[in-house]
């Protein structure tokens, strides 16, 4: 598909292509999604679940950096509360992200736009679409126990940074579940978004900045994640009162939400403006 050719100039002296700045037009990121989502589709499940298992991993490792901020800041300064630690956290949480989508692991809320495209433009079958999202849900939740299998062994990790996990979980499990399926929907349609530009934009530190971007917002707005929230709970809730069905419904909730936002606010959105630009193109 041909680019447009009046885009503006990123500058002189500016070393890069255009297109590496600016991204790509919509309907050419639909059709190099829908080439992706195809291989993405046809993957084998062993290779879905151990990339997935990797994912989990890394997400975890933001989510540790979080939990080190988050449990210095109250434990030095605790009136200053959980808001503000999250926002701190947030800068350093993204880590998280940029391991796992420039090192091509395995995230679940990845997967609701490129082999959505895929499936939608015949280029692959509804049922491996549904293969993909089951198998990389367990693989991260796979690593994220892994991870916290870890962390909570006596002493591995210092008594703040325990405490940085258990004032998350806490918080994040005594939500109304009304709360927790918006925030939800705002974190699958903020992981989307990422998605998109990702795929849009070519420059590695383009993607670097996007990457870091989404995960600000999804950790400092207290968005719920199903994965980041699984790398934090499953540490944190074991030093609660809270239980592994309150953990579980949790996880249930913000899956569901996480699809919602991804899927039906961002996804369908993007396939309808690329569908009518193509009607407009061809109309006389």
């Amino acid at each position: 598909m041909a680019r447009t050719a009046n885009r503006p100039k990123a500058g002189e002296d500016d070393s890069l292509p255009v297109d590496e700045v600016l991204g790509e037009e919509p309907d050419d990121v639909i059709e190099r999604g829908s080439a992706v989502g195809e291989a993405r589709l046809g993957r084998s499940t062993a290779d879905i679940l151990i990339t997935a298992i990797i994912g989990g991993v890394e997400v975890s490792l933001g989510g540790l950096a979080a939990a080190v901020v988050i449990g210095a800041l109250l434990g030095a300064a605790p009136r200053a509360g959980l808001y503000a630690a999250l926002v701190l956290a947030g800068v350093v949480f993204p880590i998280g992200f940029v391991f796992v989508i420039l090192g091509r692991s395995e995230l679940f809320t990845e997967n609701f736009l490129i082999p959505v495209v895929a499936v939608v433009k015949g280029d692959g079958r509804a049922v491996d679409l549904l293969r993909l999202w089951a198998v990389s849900w367990v693989g991260n939740m796979f690593g994220c126990v892994a991870m916290a299998a870890m962390l909570s062994v006596p002493e591995a990790i210092g008594a703040p940074i325990i405490a940085g996990y258990t004032a998350y979980a806490d918080y994040k499990l005594n939500l109304p579940l009304l709360a927790v399926f918006v925030s939800a929907v705002l974190a699958g349609l903020i992981m989307t978004v990422l998605t998109w530009l990702v795929l849009a934009v070519r420059n590695v530190l383009g993607k670097i900045l996007v990457i870091w971007a989404a995960g600000f917002v999804v950790f400092a707005a207290n968005t719920s994640h199903t994965v980041v929230g699984a790398a934090l709970i499953f540490v944190g809730f074991q030093h609660t009162s809270h239980s592994w069905l309150e953990v579980a419904a949790w996880m249930g909730i913000t899956t569901a939400g996480n699809l919602v936002g991804g899927v039906g606010l961002v996804t369908i959105f993007r396939l309808a403006q690329t569908s009518e630009k193509a009607r407009t193109s061809r109309a006389p």
